[in-house]
């Protein structure tokens, strides 16, 4: 198959037919940053959230399946492929097969030491978490339908949805954490009391969608349409923004979040070429007081966030180590040895506590509670195998083949033809880009909200890869 047809087949979706699939996919962004910002399976909001997904997805299919199909081929083989593995790992199998699998033995010996017949038992290790993974599946799935299904007129209106949602999370998290340590603008039960964590659990999921705000703010500017005089005071809003994520960013107390600002910086940089014909015009204006009214509210703004931040306890966070860091160093010999038993196939999908605690070592045994690796590659290998490796390797090529035409495309004005697919192209693979390098030391795409984010920043690539190959 080519690598053209992975990408493209069909033609554009009328945009009055694809305003029902935009409304579709702008609510279920907007219930996932509200009430789906946590990785755990036991927050009380999914008993809400879970069969909206599934609802929704059911409505996706219904109605929407054969224009996503059209619009973006590749992507599309790529999450059904994801869906069949854990699929896979639930069908049950007969004694002789599952005992032959590698890492069995536990389960073998409990069986006979309780004095019971072996039943069928699937791949999966812990069954219950891997339908749970299958389950959480079902909102990324649904995005992608909808958003493949609608134009980019509507994938602007998006992109200042996920703007706006960065900035109420980032204010939301500055009263976070000048307030009550306990207080009642902490969603989730398990959260990190006392710092910045907006609307999420982790307050380094916090700093990473926080730093994401970097490319998606330079898309916002390099599509602003409007006079002259207006992309003035456009340029030193996005500036302001700018320069406020940072301190933003500083309050959740992420080292991450602090290495992936200037990553985001970095690629709002490659993401960013102005619109042409009205930046030649404002160029030549010369609006002065704009400015400096822009600028001095923003430094005016930077100082009271700056005296705020040094009053929290975020900065001993990012400069200090505490007993959860060690602990993901530590585990990692043992996440390789629990890696190396269950191979080729993995423990299933979502397994990883239950994986984890068999190999655990006593001297690693602590208050606080392990539920990931820490790292989204090792645990994906170790919970499901070779495929999992197989899964990765074809989304390295499909990102490969969108950064080639992106890069080939860079030069394309703005306000010709197919710019705005490649402008939100280029945004798009900086999200994801953002969130394979957090997912080396963290979780990012276990939580829904974030996951949703990768979809879209998916759907920009596959649209922009389209746009170049007309």
């Amino acid at each position: 198959m080519k690598m053209r047809s992975l990408f493209m087949s069909g033609s554009p979706v009328n945009g009055d037919r694809s305003r029902p699939a935009y409304i579709c996919a702008a609510f279920l962004l907007v219930v996932a940053f509200v009430v789906a910002g946590g990785a755990r399976d036991d927050m009380v909001s999914l008993l809400f959230w879970r069969p909206l997904t599934m609802f929704m997805l059911a409505f996706a299919v219904a109605l929407y399946w054969r224009k996503a199909w059209q619009s973006g081929r590749g992507v599309m083989l790529l999450a059904c492929a994801i869906v069949t593995l854990p699929v896979l790992q639930l069908i049950p199998l007969p004694p002789v097969v599952w005992t032959a699998l590698p890492g069995r033995e536990l389960i073998v010996s409990i069986y006979r030491d309780a004095g019971m017949a072996l039943p069928w038992q699937p791949l999966s290790v812990a069954q219950a978490r891997t339908w749970n993974a299958l389950f959480s599946l079902a909102a990324p799935l649904a995005l992608l339908i909808f958003a493949l299904s609608y134009d980019d007129q509507w994938h602007r209106k998006l992109l200042m949805i996920l703007i706006g949602f960065g900035f109420a999370s980032g204010i939301l998290g500055l009263v976070q954490a000048i307030g009550p340590a306990n207080g009642p603008l902490y969603f989730y039960r398990i959260t990190n009391n006392g710092l910045s964590v907006g609307l999420f659990a982790n307050r380094n999921h916090q700093a990473i969608f926080l730093a994401m705000l970097y490319p998606l703010i330079a898309a916002r500017l390099a599509l602003f349409q409007g006079k002259p005089d207006q992309l003035l005071f456009q340029r030193s809003l996005a500036l302001a923004g700018g320069m406020l994520l940072l301190p933003l960013i500083l309050m959740t107390g992420s080292r991450a979040g602090l290495i992936l600002a200037v990553v985001g910086i970095a690629f709002a940089l490659w993401v960013y070429r102005p619109p042409v014909s009205v930046a030649r015009a404002a160029d030549r204006l010369n609006d002065k007081h704009v400015r400096w009214v822009t600028y001095g509210l923003v430094f005016a703004l930077l100082a009271m966030v700056t005296v705020v931040v040094l009053r929290t306890p975020a900065l001993e966070r990012i400069v200090g180590t505490d007993a959860a860091d060690e602990l993901r160093v530590l585990a990692l010999p043992v996440i390789a040895r629990a890696t190396g038993t269950f191979l080729p196939f993995g423990s299933g999908l979502g397994t990883f506590v239950e994986t984890y605690q068999i190999y655990e070592p006593d001297k690693l045994i602590m208050a606080n509670y392990f539920n990931h690796a820490h790292n989204d590659f090792a645990e994906l290998v170790l919970t499901a195998g070779i495929p999992g490796v197989l899964l990765l390797l074809w989304t390295a090529v499909l990102a490969l083949a969108s950064f080639r035409s992106l890069v080939r495309n860079r030069k394309l004005n703005v306000d010709g033809r197919g710019g705005t697919a490649q402008v939100l192209g280029r945004a798009g693979f900086s999200v994801l880009s953002m969130l394979a390098l957090s997912s080396i030391a963290d979780y990012p795409l276990r939580v829904p909200s974030l996951m949703l984010l990768g979809v879209v920043a998916a759907v920009w690539c596959s649209t922009a890869y389209r746009s170049a190959r007309k």
